[in-house]
């Protein structure tokens, strides 16, 4: 059976803890990757909207300035 063997006696002086199951610890990391991608995804998603939201006050303001300078150079525009 080699190394995962059951036997007692293979556990002592390890530092495996014979307590955990293998099986868990796959979950755990399974369900630990998960929420790290969707952490990550989140972090992607919210960089890009703050990213939208300044370029969309730079462009409204650009257009502002830029009516601001066409109304002073040919009069009100309608």
């Amino acid at each position: 059976m080699g190394r995962f063997r059951r036997d007692p006696r293979f556990w002592e002086g390890s530092r495996v803890d014979p307590n955990i199951d293998p099986g868990m610890l796959g979950g755990l990391s399974a369900a630990a990757l998960i929420i790290g991608s969707l952490i990550y995804l989140a972090l992607i998603a919210l960089s890009l909207w703050i990213g939208y939201l300044i370029i969309k006050a730079a462009v409204r303001n650009g257009l502002r300035e830029h009516t601001l300078w066409l109304e002073q150079r040919r009069g009100p525009l309608r």
